[in-house]
């Protein structure tokens, strides 16, 4: 392989993380109707966020975590900032709590991604409600994160195969 192939490879290994980030808000601004409607969109990009701060922050620095949460507000219509501000809240969190999470049992970390999918939450209600000058009812965003905890572990190993295959190995 040539000089130029081996820096474009190391270039889109570096992009990877956010290349999935990206993928994630544009699957969130697509029009899609899982089952019917009766299920909400699962946030990926806070999946992206959390997973990649826990195994592999080098490769998702804060300047594209906050490229990833702006372009959701630009594409989901939300305020400029909110989800930039809710991905690198996490992503400051979740690498302050990386030594361990490091070793630990998926379901430990599944635990611990919950818990930060809860703080986001929480975040997001706050400034919305703050916004709006009325506590904003719960339950689709509720239902919204909810979704996103229970594809976590799917996400999970499908990462946790890139990462080792392609950023490790690779």
């Amino acid at each position: 392989m040539g000089y130029r192939a081996e820096n474009l490879l190391s270039l889109l290994k570096a992009a990877t993380p956010m290349i999935l980030g990206v993928l994630g808000v544009i699957f969130l601004a697509l029009p899609l109707r899982l089952f019917e409607g009766w299920a909400p969109t699962p946030i990926v990009p806070l999946v992206v966020v959390f997973f990649w701060s826990v195994y592999a922050p080098e490769f998702l620095p804060s300047v594209s975590v906050f490229f990833i949460g702006v372009l959701q507000d630009l594409l989901t219509g939300g305020p400029l900032g909110l989800w930039a501000a809710v991905y690198l809240a996490t992503q400051f969190i979740v690498m302050s709590q990386r030594s361990y999470f490091m070793g630990r049992e998926q379901k430990v970390v599944w635990l611990g991604f919950a818990l930060a999918t809860a703080g986001a939450s929480l975040m997001l209600w706050l400034v919305m409600s703050l916004m709006s000058g009325a506590l904003l009812p719960v339950g689709s965003l509720l239902a919204q994160m909810a979704a996103t905890v229970l594809i976590y572990p799917l996400f999970g190993m499908v990462f946790g195969q890139l990462h080792r295959r392609v950023l490790v190995e690779g």
